[in-house]
């Protein structure tokens, strides 16, 4: 199965960040396992009897309106709220005895809006998750929701923060404050360490775009003494506009890894096969009705994995306006890929 050959910034602290979390962890093997499957299952082409991550989407709501972002340009989605509680607890229960590892507690929306995330928290870990991890935009937080959530047993926390200066975080993240977040940040490393806990690993993230290009370094230094891991993704296009960087291309399409990996329950139920059908044109199955053990199985996933495999990925939605960067190969802009492009010898994706 082809593989995507994206050339990620920042890649080697990244890994030497990884090696130090391992350690940190205690190389629990159970955890060395479950990150061993979800690389190698979309390799080797197996499926399993369940995936190896889960994601449950517990707000499909947003308190920003990222520029880059579907919610940002669609102004939200609609009818947004949040997940029941019962019902989010129910998926961890499935997925728990399906013997899933991990769960991320959002998808589209910010999960930080969720009145119970703590009581959701603590719930998978009880049911012996090895890694329940979360993206944040960090802003709804406050001093005491963060303690509930270190306190809950949160394993990652993964905080977006796209500028190194205010005037470059509020002009991409718009209704954010950049000294809230700022201060958030520095709460969850400062009571972490004041409750003397490893947990949670903290990641901050930024998507690197035209906007804020020229700030990354100054990023990197600005966190480097403070959060476990530092991620700088090149803008993943949505559809809403021209903000990427342009130094890599995507020339050709490779086999999504994420149907082998990971499925999403979205906030009313309805499952999703990867995190980049915001739109869900290819829901594979109703968790309000059916087992999530049955989905994984069942004959929508199948049949997408065999149009992955055939590479037929421009053939059907959502693979054709894909923003994975794993769905595509990738090459860096040279003088020569900008001559074969301008020739046409050279296809490029818009992504």
């Amino acid at each position: 199965m082809g593989q995507s050959n994206y050339y990620q910034l920042n890649a080697w602290r990244r890994r030497w960040s990884w090696v130090v979390e391992v350690a940190k962890r205690g190389f629990d093997p159970r955890f060395l396992w479950y990150r061993a499957n979800f690389v190698l299952r979309p390799k080797l082409d197996v499926v399993g009897r369940f995936p190896p991550h889960l994601d449950i989407e517990l707000s499909d709501a947003c308190n920003l309106r990222c520029v880059m972002c579907t919610q940002g340009i669609e102004d939200g989605v609609k009818g947004a709220t949040t997940m029941d509680t019962g019902f989010a607890k129910r998926m961890i229960d499935q997925a728990a005895r399906h013997g899933v590892r991990s769960i991320k507690l959002n998808w589209r929306g910010e999960s930080a809006l969720h009145r119970d995330l703590a009581d959701v928290i603590r719930h998978a870990k009880s049911k012996g998750i090895l890694e329940v991890q979360m993206n944040t935009n960090g802003i709804p937080f406050t001093t005491i929701r963060i303690r509930e959530v270190i306190l809950a047993g949160l394993d990652r926390v993964i905080i977006s923060m796209d500028g190194a200066t205010k005037e470059t975080y509020e002009r991409i993240r718009v209704r954010a404050s950049f000294e809230k977040l700022r201060e958030n940040v520095m709460l969850f490393r400062s009571i972490r360490d004041e409750l003397g806990r490893v947990r949670p690993f903290i990641r901050i993230q930024m998507v690197r775009m035209k906007d804020n290009a020229h700030e990354v370094e100054q990023f990197i230094e600005m966190w480097k003494p403070i959060v476990d891991d530092i991620r700088i993704s090149d803008v993943s296009n949505r559809g809403q506009g021209d903000h990427t960087v342009g130094d890599q291309v995507a020339v050709e399409r490779a086999c999504c890894p994420q149907p082998w990996q990971r499925m999403i329950v979205a906030r009313d139920g309805r499952v999703l096969p990867c995190c980049s059908d915001w739109q869900m044109e290819w829901t594979i199955g109703d968790a309000n009705k059916e087992d999530l053990g049955a989905i994984w199985r069942g004959k929508r996933m199948t049949k997408l994995r065999q149009l992955l495999r055939d590479r037929k990925l421009d053939e059907f939605a959502p693979c054709n306006h894909c923003f994975v960067k794993e769905s595509y190969v990738w090459e860096k802009v040279t003088p020569d890929t900008l001559l074969q492009i301008q020739s046409g010898e050279k296809k490029v994706y818009q992504y």
